[in-house]
C-alpha cells in the first residue's frame, strides 16, 4: 500500500509540474476516495476548486493558496472535515487567510455547557467575496501538534451567493458554521421583507436570523452581533425582517447561525446530556415590503371611517337622550311630613341626616297581610311600615308579611311600643351595608330573615358627600393613575427601543414580523393606530355621560326623598369608564410600540379597571350606596394582582393553594351578602361581620335546603347558584390548567362582569317586564354583532408576549387585511366599538325608568 502511494505522490507531482490546473474540481473529484499527503498537497495550487482528503501531522502541515478572478469565480466555500474525536487531545487548527480577512476554526470543537456531548468535528464557511471584485490571493493553513498522521477531507469550490427577488435560497448550517447570502437592491425599491422558515424536521432547532449590510467581514458570533453589526432575532420555526436600503444601501447579508442548544428560545436550561450534533435547514426568501409612504391612504381611509362610526353613533344617541329625558316627567307627589332635600343643607341638622343615613331596617317573620304594629307614643323613638317580600325585588308575598323595626341613634324614648296597625305603600328595598346595631342584633332568639334598608334612604345616601366623594374620587383617581402608568411605560418603552436600535436585538420587541409597516419611532405602526378606537370611543363617550347627567339633573331638579325618580346612575363611575377606555387605547399603543412579556402588564392594568368599574356600574343602577365599595373591591383587586407575582417565587402546587383559598373565601363571602343581606362589598371590615355572625347563615341555608326560604324567588336562587359555579369552574382551571396569573385574573373580572350584566338583562326583561330603551336595546345588539366578529379576530394568535420571543415568532402570519393589518388590528377596531356601544347600552338601559318614581323602581 505504502509504494502504491508512493508512486500516487510523485504521479501528482509530476502533473503539477507540467500543467497550470494541478486539482481536479469538485465535480471531477466527487467520488474520488484517493487519500494524499500534505507534501504532495501543499506543491498542487493555482486552483481553487477541488476536494481531498489528505493527510497531516505535527511534522507535514498542509499550507497551499491559489488566486482566482472573483468576475469569473466568487464566492469561495470551504469545507473541512475531520476523522479525529478528541478535542482535549491534539487539536487541529485550520485558517483560510483572504487579502483583508481571516478565518479561523480549531477542530474538534465542543461548548463548555455541553462537553463531549456535543463535538463538531467539520466545518463549513462561505469566505467574504473581495473588495470592489478584485483579483484574490487565498491562503489555507491546516496545522496539527499530533504526531500521529491524522485524516481529514478539504474542499474548496463555488457557491451560490446572490438571493434575486421571487426565488429562495435553501441553506445547512451548524454552531460553528453559519452561513449567508446576499440580496442585491433593484431600481428604486426602499424596503423588502426578508423571511426564513425551517426546513426538513428542524423547527425544533434554535437559531439566530440576523441582517447585516452587505460589506466583509460577516460577523457571524453573538458577541459580534450585540456589538451592533446588524441586526438578529432568534428562532425556531421562522423569523422575517423589514430592511430599509437607508439602513443597509450596499446590500443585505442575510446570515442563519444555528446555537449550540435551545435555552434561549425555550427560556429554559435543558438536560445537557440530552444534545449531539445539531444542524439547522432554512429556506431564505425576500418579499416586497409596502412602506407607510405606499400605504398611507389605506390608513387614512381606515381612520376615517372608524372615527365617522363613533362620532356618529355618538351624535344620534345625543339626540336620543335629549328626546327621552328632556319630556316633561309627570308629577311625583311628596308626602306633606317629609320633603327634606337629598343633599343635606344648612336646615338639615346633624342629628336628622344620622338618623337617616344610619337608619336601618330588621325584616321579622310573624305577621301576616303586610300589616305591622306602630310604635304610639309620639316621641319619635322609632317607627315601623309595611313591605312584601323584599327578596329579589320585593315581590307582596300573599301568605306572609314581615315587620319593621327601624334603629335610629337619634332615638331618645323608652316607652315601650304599642300595637297600632296601619297599611303603608310599598318601597322596594336597596341593598346598603346593616347597620352595625342590626348585625349585633342577630342572636339566636332575635334572628331576622332578611336585612334590607328603604330605596329611598339609599338613593339619599347617594347623594350624601361621602357617597359623591367617593364616586368622583374614583373618577379622578383614575387620571391619576394614568399618569403614574403612563410615565414608566414610555421610559420602559424608550429603553427596549434603544437597545433594540444601539445593539440590533430584536427579542426585546414580539411583533408580528411578517406585517410591518414602519413610521417614525414605530416598527408595527397599524398595531399603535388601530387604537384610534379605544381613545375616540372614550372622548365620545364621556360626552355621552355628561349630556345625559346634564338632563337627568335638570329634569329633577331639587330632589326629596319622596319625588326622586328613575334608577341610581352614578355618572362619576360611568365618566370613569370613558377615562378608562382613552387610557386603555393610550396604553395599548404604547404596549404595541414595543410588545412583550414585560410592557403587556401595563396593556391590562386597564382592562381590570374597567372590568370592575363597569360591575359596580351594573350593580349600582338599582343600589344606591354602591359607590361607598369601590376603593375595597380595586384594593382586592391590587392585592390579587401583587399576589400573582409570587407565581414565579413559589412552587405552583403552593400558590395554587394559596389563590384557590383566597377565592374561594371570597366567593363564599360575597354569595351570603348578596344572597341573605341582598348587599355587594368587598369592605374587609363588612366580610368579616358575615364571617362573625355564620350562625344566622347557617339557619338560612338551612331553610333553602328544606324548601322553607318564602324569601327568595327562583331567580334570586339561580342567580346564585349560576355565580357560584361559574366561579367556583375558574378556581378549578386556575388550579388544574396552572393558566398566566394576569391573564387568568382579567378572565375572573370578564366572566363576573358577564354574570352581572347577564343577571340584570334577565330579572328587568323576563322578570318585572320592564322594556328597556330602544336606544340601549340597539346598542347591545350592536356591541353584540361587533363582539363577535372581535373575538373571532382574536382567536387568530400571531404573537404571544407572554411566551419566549422565538415562540411568539413562529405564530407570525403575513398581513391579512388590505396588506396592512393583520387579525390582531381588526380585534382592536372591533373591539374598541364594540366596548364604546355596551358602556352606551349600559347607561341609557334604563331611561325607560327615567321617569318612574323611584320608590316604585324593584330592586334586584
Amino acid at each position: 500500500m505504502s509504494v502504491q502511494l508512493k508512486i500516487f505522490t510523485l504521479i501528482c507531482i509530476a502533473v503539477g509540474m507540467s500543467t497550470a490546473t494541478v486539482l481536479p474540481d469538485i465535480a471531477q473529484s466527487k467520488n474520488d476516495t484517493a487519500v494524499i499527503g500534505c507534501s504532495t498537497f501543499n506543491t498542487t495550487y493555482n486552483s481553487c476548486k477541488f476536494n481531498y482528503n489528505v493527510i497531516i501531522n505535527s511534522e507535514t502541515p498542509c499550507i497551499f493558496n491559489c488566486t482566482y478572478n472573483p468576475t469569473l469565480l466568487s464566492p469561495l466555500q470551504l469545507d473541512v472535515h475531520l476523522s479525529y474525536k478528541h478535542p482535549d487531545r491534539n487539536p487541529t487548527f485550520v485558517a483560510a487567510q483572504q487579502s483583508f480577512f481571516l478565518n479561523s476554526w480549531t477542530l474538534p470543537k465542543m461548548f463548555p455547557n455541553h462537553g463531549e456531548f456535543q463535538i463538531y468535528t467539520s466545518v463549513a464557511s462561505l469566505l467574504c467575496p473581495p473588495r470592489q471584485q478584485q483579483e484574490e490571493t487565498i491562503e489555507v493553513r491546516i496545522t496539527t501538534s499530533s504526531t500521529d498522521n491524522i485524516t481529514m477531507n478539504v474542499r474548496l469550490y463555488n457557491q451560490s451567493y446572490e438571493l434575486k427577488m421571487g426565488n429562495f435560497a435553501v441553506l445547512k448550517a451548524t454552531p460553528i458554521s453559519p452561513d449567508y447570502r446576499l440580496y442585491q437592491w433593484t431600481g428604486d425599491q426602499t424596503s423588502v421583507l426578508i423571511s426564513a422558515e425551517s426546513k426538513n424536521n428542524s423547527d425544533t432547532v434554535c437559531a439566530i436570523f440576523a441582517l447585516q449590510n452587505a460589506k466583509c467581514p460577516v460577523v457571524t458570533d453573538e458577541s459580534g452581533l450585540r456589538a451592533g453589526s446588524g441586526r438578529f432575532q432568534t428562532f425556531t420555526t421562522r423569523a422575517a425582517m423589514v430592511a430599509s436600503r437607508t439602513d443597509y444601501p450596499d446590500g443585505i447579508h442575510m446570515i442563519m447561525w444555528p446555537l449550540p442548544d435551545d435555552d434561549r428560545c425555550t427560556l429554559t436550561t435543558e438536560n445537557m446530556s440530552n444534545h449531539s450534533s445539531r444542524s439547522k435547514t432554512v429556506q431564505f426568501e425576500v418579499f416586497n415590503h409596502a412602506s407607510i409612504g405606499a400605504t398611507w391612504y389605506i390608513f387614512f381611509a381606515t381612520g376615517t371611517l372608524t372615527v365617522g362610526m363613533i362620532f356618529g353613533i355618538a351624535l344620534v344617541t345625543l339626540k336620543c337622550i335629549d328626546r327621552t329625558l328632556n319630556r316633561t316627567r309627570h308629577a311625583v307627589l311628596a308626602d306633606e311630613d317629609d320633603q327634606r332635600e337629598l343633599l343635606p343643607g344648612d336646615e338639615f341638622s346633624e342629628t336628622t341626616r344620622g338618623g337617616f343615613a344610619e337608619g336601618g331596617v330588621a325584616v321579622l317573620s310573624g305577621v301576616d297581610n303586610g300589616q305591622v304594629p306602630r310604635s304610639g307614643s309620639g316621641s319619635g323613638s322609632g317607627y315601623s311600615q309595611v313591605i312584601g317580600s323584599p327578596g329579589a325585588g320585593g315581590v307582596q308575598s300573599p301568605d306572609r308579611g314581615f315587620a319593621l323595626s327601624f334603629h335610629s341613634e337619634s332615638s331618645t324614648s323608652n316607652e315601650p311600643a304599642s300595637r297600632e296597625i296601619i297599611q303603608q305603600p310599598y318601597y322596594p328595598p336597596t341593598t346598603v351595608v346593616p347597620h352595625e346595631d342590626v348585625i349585633q342584633a342577630m342572636t339566636s332568639s332575635v334572628n331576622p330573615v332578611y336585612v334590607v334598608w328603604w330605596k329611598r334612604f339609599a338613593y339619599f345616601q347617594s347623594q350624601t358627600a361621602e357617597a359623591q366623594v367617593s364616586e368622583m374620587g374614583f373618577q379622578n383617581n383614575i387620571l391619576i393613575m394614568a399618569v403614574f402608568a403612563v410615565l414608566p411605560t414610555a421610559e420602559l418603552i424608550r429603553s427596549y427601543l434603544k437597545v433594540l436600535s444601539y445593539n440590533g436585538d430584536e427579542d426585546q420587541c414580539f411583533f408580528n414580523s411578517r406585517c410591518l409597516t414602519g413610521a417614525w419611532i414605530f416598527h408595527d405602526f397599524a398595531r399603535v393606530f388601530t387604537n384610534i378606537g379605544y381613545i375616540c370611543g372614550g372622548i365620545a363617550f364621556s360626552r355621552i355621560v355628561l349630556r345625559h347627567r346634564l338632563l337627568t339633573f335638570r329634569d329633577l331638579g331639587h330632589p326629596t326623598i319622596s319625588n326622586s325618580a328613575g334608577v341610581s346612575r352614578h355618572y362619576g363611575l360611568f365618566m370613569s369608564l370613558g377615562y378608562g377606555l382613552v387610557i386603555q387605547g393610550l396604553m395599548s399603543s404604547l404596549y404595541h410600540t414595543c410588545p412583550n412579556s414585560v410592557t403587556i402588564r401595563f396593556d391590562m392594568m386597564f382592562m381590570y379597571v374597567m372590568a370592575v368599574a363597569a360591575i359596580i356600574c351594573v350593580w349600582g343602577l338599582r343600589h344606591g350606596d354602591v359607590t361607598h365599595h369601590v376603593y375595597p373591591t380595586m384594593g382586592l383587586i391590587g392585592t390579587m394582582l401583587l399576589l400573582a407575582e409570587g407565581r414565579e417565587w413559589v412552587t405552583r402546587l403552593a400558590f395554587w393553594l394559596c389563590m384557590s383559598f383566597l377565592y374561594l373565601v371570597l366567593l363564599l363571602t360575597t354569595t351570603v351578602l348578596m344572597s341573605r343581606y341582598g348587599m355587594w362589598s368587598f369592605s374587609p371590615m363588612k366580610m368579616l361581620q358575615v364571617w362573625k355572625g355564620w350562625k344566622p347563615v347557617r339557619d338560612k341555608l338551612a331553610e333553602v335546603i328544606r324548601n322553607e326560604d318564602l324569601i327568595s324567588t327562583p331567580i334570586h336562587v339561580l342567580r346564585i347558584v349560576a355565580g357560584f359555579v361559574a366561579n367556583g369552574s375558574l378556581i378549578l382551571y386556575g388550579a388544574i390548567a396552572d393558566p398566566n396569573v394576569y391573564g387568568y385574573i382579567l378572565s375572573v373580572c370578564l366572566t363576573n362582569l358577564g354574570l352581572y350584566f347577564g343577571n340584570y338583562i334577565i330579572t328587568k326583561r323576563f322578570q318585572y317586564k320592564e322594556k328597556g330603551a330602544p336606544l340601549a336595546w340597539i346598542c347591545l345588539i350592536l356591541s353584540f354583532v361587533m363582539w363577535t366578529l372581535a373575538l373571532s379576530a382574536f382567536g387568530f394568535h400571531n404573537t404571544d408576549s407572554e411566551s419566549s420571543a422565538s415562540d411568539s415568532r413562529g405564530l407570525n402570519s403575513s398581513c391579512a387585511f388590505l396588506g396592512v393589518f393583520d387579525p390582531h388590528d381588526v380585534w382592536h377596531l372591533f373591539s374598541s366599538l364594540a366596548l364604546y356601544t355596551f358602556f352606551i347600552g349600559l347607561l341609557t338601559l334604563d331611561d325607560d325608568v327615567a321617569r318612574t318614581p323611584s320608590r316604585e323602581i324593584h330592586v334586584f
